[in-house]
């Protein structure tokens, strides 16, 4: 192995920390509630529908949150029992 220092790439550095901010947002907002819809996140943080979506999906892939119902047709995020 060298012995060169790995270079970080700032600008996926960048974007990654970006990703996880709003990731916090969103986790947050259901801690706040405790449960939400992607509609209901999405308003009460500002990210659009579609970015919370992503953000919920891989929360709910990484068991950080889960589904515990529905509302007006729209399911119901929790954060999931550790």
């Amino acid at each position: 192995m060298s012995e060169e220092k790995r270079k970080v790439n700032k600008a996926k550095a960048k974007a990654v920390a970006e990703y996880k901010k709003k990731q916090g947002l969103v986790l947050k907002e259901i801690k706040n509630r405790g449960s939400a819809t992607i509609p209901e996140i999405s308003e009460a943080t500002g990210l659009q529908t579609s970015d919370v979506f992503k953000y919920v999906t891989a929360l709910t892939q990484f068991r950080k949150v889960r589904v515990v119902g529905e509302k007006e047709g729209y399911l119901t995020y929790a954060l999931a029992k550790e």
